[in-house]
């Protein structure tokens, strides 16, 4: 059977479904931030399996030079570069590409060059975070999982015996509803099933 080959969006999605989170885990200025080194090569092991380039082109490039005194400096001058970076997506196995255009910019106290390669890999982190929209936060990615992993909710044989329990205690199924902050006993989460359980059988020993 023929493999199926994929055209430049279809592999850009599969290099985005390789990397589900990023912990930020380096320091600088007063916040923390993902690793870049290990983002590119999350990202460029996609690339290489499917054969997948990033081109890049700078337009529309200044250097300025504006006022930043220092303590020791009252004269001192900084350099500020702009520019727009043209990013091109291109399928090594066709002629697809697509184009994205992203604005730069980063200043420097002393060096004009210090200032372009900061602002090109300040914002090629960006861009690359954004365009796989790749989730990133300080916690470990265990934690990240169990936060944002969607919660069963109880199945057909729980609910039966739930409402059985319920009428059985002559519980108040408002009060239940509410501690549970869910408006239909068959939106309770597996994981409230138990406590929820105890709390109806410690009612029948009263």
């Amino acid at each position: 059977m023929t493999e199926k080959k994929l055209n430049l969006r279809q592999k850009l999605v599969e290099i985005r479904k390789t990397i589900t989170y990023l912990q930020k885990t380096e320091k600088g200025q007063n916040s923390k931030y993902a690793d870049p080194a290990v983002l590119l090569m999350k990202i460029r092991q996609g690339m290489d399996n499917h054969g997948v380039l990033l081109k890049l082109d700078m337009d529309e490039c200044s250097i300025e030079q504006y006022s930043q005194p220092t303590v020791n400096n009252k004269e001192n001058k900084s350099f500020l570069f702009k520019g727009v970076i043209l990013y091109t997506w291109m399928d090594a196995d066709s002629s697809e590409f697509i184009d994205i255009r992203w604005f730069c910019t980063a200043s420097h106290l002393k060096d004009p060059a210090m200032a372009g390669g900061g602002a090109l890999t300040y914002f090629e982190r960006y861009f690359m975070l954004k365009q796989f929209q790749i989730p990133t936060s300080k916690d470990d990615p265990e934690f990240f999982n169990k936060k944002t992993k969607k919660k069963e909710l109880i199945n057909d044989l729980q609910y039966e015996n739930l409402t059985d329990i319920i009428k059985e205690v002559g519980a108040d199924e408002y009060k239940l509803l509410s501690w549970a902050k869910v408006d239909n006993l068959k939106d309770i989460k597996e994981d409230q099933y138990p406590q929820i359980i105890r709390m109806l059988e410690s009612k029948k020993k009263e």
